[in-house]
């Protein structure tokens, strides 16, 4: 005879707490003769082993297992409403021979169900911070081991409670929020609930560009399907000196275009930050430079937690008038002036010539809405007109006066030329643009492929860029002592981004 087992399972040796559960008992019969076997299984209280619980006998072939299951009810009856110990154990029989019982296993049986715990709502609650709730046991009944919370629509959570009583920690993620505390017992079985609504603020707007994770620091935020990662949309955490945590798959849900989840749907598109929104939130605007999806855009809402993006959300069009699309699109603050809450863009885009411009594209009064663009007044950092020789990146940075300024890094492939205009303003009427010029370095990454993401990476600001190649290669350029002649003071921190889970 095997050792015998339970389900739920059970240590022999005592210990196991078991909810308000059937049981199933099993231990397998052999016969050297091959014979049908007599099993005889008992069970009883722990503190009564004398007076059976149960007492079953059962014909099982050798070879196989007898099986018995006991319904929560037996139980119930037994433990009379309290924590009980019960023991039970197997022996085999035939042609009127008798084994030893197998060993006495033990385990405990949780007939309880806690009452209503005592939950006080949160005071001073903002949206996006953590808040604590603290949690008392019921009035009256047993004392729970745990509580499970379940916060708005979120999965839920379970904490330890000591003598009853335990604190959360969450992060309300809308104005008005529900919070469900479960009293849960020892044995794993749920009590009573109680359910309450509290408020939160709206947090100060996040200024602080590509800062999806709420802790002031710029994060890498790049889409997959390319450079070693999987499809979606990719956010790798920054830690404010150049290097970045494991990337986490925030566009696992895909853009919505499809039943169920698609990150594929992401391959062919660029993801760039900004308070898309209006809100105090970073967000994620994603574009398609090309292919079946050319010119589209959408705009997926950041809580500030550096959690999924959802898979819906507003979205437009940057095709403009006479069906051309921006090869290229940055986020570029308020540069156009008009203050709508929104923020413009900067792209590079046929300038109705024959030819490429580098374009403005001033945000409207809605999410991921953008006023036919204008193509701008000005050449490229060494005087041509070949736009689409040229990449760009761009990023916010504060300004003396508490607001923020736009900055765009420019970057010719073929030659390695690294510029940066400062302090952008552009006229949408006129196509004027007015901004600081400062020659950055030479021979800086040519004809490398690599991807670039502006910010202010370690948050001294002066601008920066991650660049981010194959395999998952990452380097953070950390530049200061900006001067219009150049080239700049460069610091570089390489990394590889690895994947989170």
């Amino acid at each position: 005879m095997s050792a015998p087992t339970t389900s739920p399972s059970s240590a022999c040796a005592g210990g196991t707490v078991l909810g308000d559960t059937s049981v199933t008992f099993r231990a397998r019969m052999d016969d050297p003769a091959g014979t049908t076997l007599g099993a005889e299984f008992r069970l009883a209280r722990a503190d009564r082993p004398e007076t059976a619980v149960k007492d079953i006998r059962l014909e099982v072939p050798s070879g196989q297992e007898a099986v018995v299951p006991v319904p929560a009810e037996a139980f119930e009856d037994a433990a009379g409403g309290r924590i009980t110990d019960f023991v039970w154990q197997f022996r085999a029989g035939a042609d009127g021979h008798r084994s030893k019982w197998s060993p006495t296993c033990r385990f405990s049986f949780d007939p309880t169900r806690p009452g209503t715990p005592v939950v006080a709502a949160p005071t001073g609650a903002v949206i996006g911070k953590p808040v604590t709730v603290t949690v008392a046991p019921p009035t009256d009944g047993s004392v729970p081991a745990r509580y499970s919370y379940q916060l708005n629509v979120g999965a839920p959570v379970q904490v330890p409670a000591v003598d009853g009583r335990a604190v959360i920690t969450l992060k309300p993620g809308q104005a008005v929020n529900s919070l469900t505390v479960t009293s849960v017992s020892v044995g794993g079985n749920f009590g009573g609930s109680t359910q309450l609504s509290f408020a939160a603020a709206a947090p100060p707007p996040n200024l602080t560009t590509a800062d999806l994770t709420g802790d002031g620091v710029p994060d890498l935020v790049t889409v997959g399907g390319r450079n070693g990662l999987p499809s979606g949309i990719w956010l790798a955490p920054g830690t404010g000196d150049g290097h970045v945590g494991p990337a986490v798959n925030i566009g696992a849900a895909g853009p919505g275009f499809n039943t169920g989840p698609t990150p594929s749907d992401f391959d062919s598109a660029v993801a760039i930050t900004g308070r898309f929104t209006a809100g105090s939130f970073q967000d994620v605007l994603f574009y398609y430079p090309g292919g079946i999806r050319a010119g589209y855009a959408g705009v997926r809402g950041g809580d500030g937690s550096g959690g999924a993006l959802p898979a819906g959300g507003p979205n437009g069009s940057l095709t403009d008038w006479f069906g051309n699309n921006p090869s290229q699109v940055v986020e570029a603050g308020t540069v156009s002036g008009r203050n709508t809450g929104f923020p413009d863009l900067l792209g590079i885009a046929p300038d109705g010539s024959g030819g490429t411009a580098l374009t403005l594209y001033p945000a409207g009064w809605v999410t991921d809405s953008f006023d036919m663009p204008t193509a701008l007044n000005v050449r490229t950092p060494d005087g041509g007109t070949d736009w689409n020789d040229w990449t760009v990146a761009a990023t916010e940075i504060a300004t003396p006066g508490g607001g923020t300024g736009t900055a765009l890094f420019l970057w010719k492939k073929s030659t390695g030329e690294l510029d940066l205009w400062k302090d952008l303003a552009a006229d949408p009427d006129t196509g004027t643009l007015t901004y600081h010029s400062f020659a950055m370095a030479t021979g800086w990454n040519t004809g490398a492929d690599v991807e670039l993401q502006a910010a202010d990476i370690n948050s001294d600001g002066t601008p920066d860029l991650w660049t981010i190649g194959t395999g998952g290669q990452v380097t953070a350029n950390l530049f200061n002592g900006l001067s219009p002649t150049g080239p700049a003071g460069l610091t570089q921190v390489p990394s590889t981004l690895s994947v989170s889970g």
